[in-house]
């Protein structure tokens, strides 16, 4: 499924959007923090928007897990 808006944003829109989870993924991909169009950046690092967005979205659900798992064992 393709997502065309996250697609017109700039690489600074989505750093702003997504956080520091998107930093880490930009920088996996060597993606410089600029006002270039997001899917121009992934397309230079050899990347489709919607596996970046996916493998990032997958990174923030495991954080999000390991968090409540954290909380859980801390309380238990």
């Amino acid at each position: 499924m393709r997502n065309g808006t996250f697609e017109q944003y700039t690489v600074e829109d989505i750093l702003q959007t997504f956080g520091a989870e998107a930093r880490t993924f930009l920088r996996e991909y060597r993606i410089d923090r600029s006002n270039l169009r997001f899917a121009d950046a992934c397309a230079a690092a050899s990347v489709t928007p919607d596996e970046f967005l996916a493998q990032l979205d997958a990174g923030m659900r495991r954080r999000a897990a390991r968090a409540v798992k954290h909380s859980v064992e801390e309380y238990a």
